[in-house]
């Protein structure tokens, strides 16, 4: 049947959730970048938070922040791009969505690793000298930065294994074809 173009649900699905969790990264990078910008003192919300304090005093932690800011505002924009891509069934999305997978998965192993050595180590030794809400505090910002950091690794890691499926691969050749067959 001329001009059928065969797309599998799940393609719909991570096309959905691709601009669904990049809208999201978008809003989160504006949260980050204002955080990283805002004046402990002078802010009510970044006011005696351990973590927050951390995070300012170690030059090697803010640049990596600063950095993954950056990168990350370009790897949201691709997710986008890629979840509209696979809503028009583009062959390009599917490929821009297996490697936003691999380097999410890496960025944020990477992430885990320095998150653990910069940042939840101090918070639990300052947990440790803390006493009462301010050693809680400590303690909940170190472990929900590790289990946030771990939960961040579930969208990818499904993104990846579905983009790798037979079907979904096979209907984006069949797409190739499809576009290769228009243009003649």
């Amino acid at each position: 049947m001329p001009g059928y173009r065969y797309r599998p649900t799940v393609v719909t699905v991570f096309g959905i959730l691709n601009i669904l969790f990049g809208v999201l990264g978008l809003c989160g990078l504006g949260f980050t970048t204002l955080m990283l910008a805002a004046d402990n003192d002078m802010n009510p919300l970044f006011r005696q938070n351990p973590a927050l304090d951390l995070m300012r005093d170690n030059r090697t932690y803010m640049m990596f922040m600063k950095v993954g800011v950056v990168l990350g505002g370009i790897v949201t924009v691709v997710l986008i791009a890629a979840g509209i891509g696979l809503l028009r069934m583009k062959p390009w999305a599917r490929q821009a969505s297996i490697y936003y997978a691999i380097y999410s998965v890496v960025m944020g192993l990477i992430g885990l690793v320095v998150n653990y050595f910069l940042l939840v180590q101090p918070l639990m030794e300052k947990a440790q000298q803390l006493q009462g809400p301010e050693a809680a505090g400590a303690m909940g910002g170190a472990i929900g930065g590790m289990f946030g950091g771990c939960f961040g690794q579930i969208y990818p890691i499904i993104l990846l294994i579905f983009m790798c499926q037979k079907n979904v691969k096979q209907a984006f050749q069949q797409q190739d074809v499809f576009l290769d067959e228009t243009s003649s």
